[in-house]
């Protein structure tokens, strides 16, 4: 758990340090130099305040290696290039940190702008987490899993420069936080699955997430125990919590590269709890693949959005008539994945042209991948179904015995109940 003496005091010292250097003074050539404030301490994950169970992934790791290894992530991912990354304290003259980018990549230059103001989104996010745990009964509420207690934790290592399109979420799994990697969880690695396969290349650059709840917790049982979201992270008084969400999403639809006068990039919001937020902070989008566009609060441009599951939901699912008991009811592996291709489709379509009409482009979408589907789409729209089952979901097959399944029943992900292993057939 926190420590709560130092998290007031940090989130406390005055003007937070958060300008960026001289560019004249710091700027050689092939580099980029800017400074991240003191606060980085209680925002990037580590061993002075992580609860325990956390701390042996993170044991070796002074503050300044984690903040360096989740820059190089945020850059590799960006697609920008670089040398080397260095990170390094600038005690005795403040007690800020010093951020040095070795790249001839052009694009690195962002970070002097983002990265700062993606640390000071995160400190607001700590006041609510801060919040919370002085509350009798909110921290850690019900969580029976003494493993994986709750833990503060930012979307670091994602694309924060170059993104093509932004995810809203509601909370990372304690995975993400072991692993020190949000793309290698279950959830993210079947998304990006989903991506690639309606042809997005650098899937990656879809994959910025923004948690309406940024808390490290088990993945599952956990969302009805979590604290209040526009209470504690959404807050523009500071009265109950920090004002988080909607500045986070502002920073990260609005890159620096992106060309539009009038839209952000496009966002998609997956899950009950985060469609739920998006319709308190907008007034709009309620049910699985709403879209259109929306203002948030405080952006002066229109986000084009649509709204879909949380990308597990297909786990969950069977195919009809399936006996299997583990189904419990839950028989719409077909439709649901059809809602998801529908999404990837439509973020692909809407990240070329931002400008475009977000209903007509779900409109071409559905049309394409659910009521006239070419041959080779309905052979990878069953490879997906089959591999993102129920039944297949822990058994961990590859793309070609999926392939191999659906050329083998006619492209029909239900031909069979039982997960398909390559000595079957």
């Amino acid at each position: 758990m926190f420590d709560l003496g130092t998290l007031r005091m940090v989130i406390a010292i005055a003007g937070s340090a958060l300008c960026i250097l001289d560019s004249e003074s710091v700027r050689a050539q092939s580099s980029y130099t800017y400074k991240l404030p003191y606060e980085v301490t209680v925002i990037y994950p580590n061993n002075s305040w992580l609860p325990a169970p956390y701390q042996q992934f993170y044991d070796a790791m002074t503050i300044e290696d984690v903040i360096e290894l989740f820059t190089k992530d945020s850059l590799q991912r960006d697609g920008i290039s670089f040398e080397s990354v260095e990170v390094i304290s600038d005690a005795p003259n403040s007690s800020d940190f010093v951020v040095t980018i070795n790249s001839e990549d052009g694009n690195a230059s962002l970070y002097e702008t983002v990265h700062p103001r993606f640390v000071a989104n995160y400190q607001e996010a700590a006041k609510g987490i801060l919040r919370c745990i002085e509350e009798q009964g909110c921290w850690n509420k019900n969580n029976s899993n003494p493993e994986e207690p709750w833990a503060f934790f930012p979307q670091v290592g994602l694309p924060m420069a170059m993104q093509r399109s932004v995810l809203m979420l509601n909370y990372p799994p304690s995975t993400a936080l072991i692993e020190k990697n949000y793309l290698n969880t279950f959830t993210m690695t079947r998304w990006t699955r989903v991506l690639e396969k309606v042809g997005i290349r650098n899937p990656t650059l879809y994959e910025t997430i923004v948690d309406i709840r940024p808390i490290a917790a088990p993945g599952s049982g956990t969302s009805e125990n979590l604290p209040d979201a526009q209470t504690y992270f959404n807050d523009p008084t500071g009265s109950t919590g920090g004002y988080y969400i909607n500045p986070q999403l502002s920073l990260m639809l609005n890159p620096q590269w992106s060309g539009s006068d009038d839209r952000t990039l496009p966002l998609v919001v997956l899950g009950t709890p985060a469609r739920d937020e998006w319709n308190k902070i907008t007034g709009v989008g309620e049910g699985v693949l709403s879209t259109g566009t929306a203002k948030i609060p405080g952006g002066g441009k229109s986000t084009p959005y649509i709204l879909g599951n949380h990308p597990d939901v297909t786990t969950y699912q069977c195919c009809p008539n399936d006996p299997n008991s583990e189904c419990d009811g839950s028989r719409d592996l077909v439709p649901n994945e059809e809602i998801d291709v529908q999404i990837a489709c439509w973020v692909q379509a809407m990240s070329t042209n931002p400008d475009g009409d977000p209903e007509r482009v779900l409109s071409d979408c559905r049309h394409k991948w659910v009521t006239d589907r070419s041959t080779d789409d309905d052979l990878t729209f069953c490879a997906l179904a089959r591999m993102d089952s129920n039944e297949c979901f822990e058994q961990e097959i590859d793309w070609q015995v999926a392939v191999d399944y659906c050329k083998s029943n006619n492209n029909d992900p239900c031909a069979t109940y039982r997960c398909p292993v390559p000595a079957r057939w």
